[in-house]
């Protein structure tokens, strides 16, 4: 059983995963880098997340973060980040996993976002925002439904704080699996 991180894109789950990672006495796996480094073995060259995005398509980008995903999940017990679309794709199975949402208010997260530069599936879109704001509205729901632990993040909590909260909620969980 493994503790998977999900989250809207600047939720902190990169920088919560490590600090939490250590405090459970796991290893700490990103999947977003995960898919870089397959991303540049297929292009043959290195590749960040939002260049994987746009070079592989967004359908052969899916089809990979889901393969890398199961196999991540297939694995050694750690704490595993998602992008902010993995747990969303019909395809992905966190059943018998501890999934911690890490909430973020959406205008901290719309701050936050904007200050990183716009995701690539954002390109083309003639307001950004409004498609952020819509495709956030979309998903908070089903980050909800996914998650046994739901630990608030907004800008001002500071991450060691937020890793202290999820582990609370990560033995808790465990406690009522057993």
């Amino acid at each position: 059983m493994s503790v998977v991180l999900i989250g809207f894109k600047g939720a902190g789950k990169s920088t919560v995963g490590p600090l939490l990672a250590a405090r459970l006495g796991l290893p700490f796996d990103d999947l977003d880098r995960r898919i870089e480094a397959a991303a540049g073995e297929r292009l043959g060259e290195k590749a960040d997340f939002r260049e994987a995005f746009r070079r592989l398509g967004p359908d052969a980008f899916r089809k990979l973060e889901q393969e890398l995903l199961a196999e991540s999940l297939g694995g050694e017990e750690r704490v595993l980040a998602l992008g902010g679309g993995a747990p969303l794709d019909p395809r992905a199975s966190l059943e018998g996993h501890c999934v911690v949402y890490l909430r973020v208010p959406a205008e901290d997260l719309v701050r936050r976002v904007r200050a990183g530069g716009w995701p690539a599936y954002l390109d083309g879109e003639p307001d950004p925002e409004a498609a952020l704001r819509r495709i956030l509205a979309e998903r908070l729901p089903r980050y909800e439904a996914l998650a046994g632990v739901v630990v608030d993040n907004p800008d001002g909590a500071g991450p060691h704080e937020a890793a202290a909260q999820a582990e609370g909620g990560v033995r808790e969980w465990r406690d009522k699996q057993s």
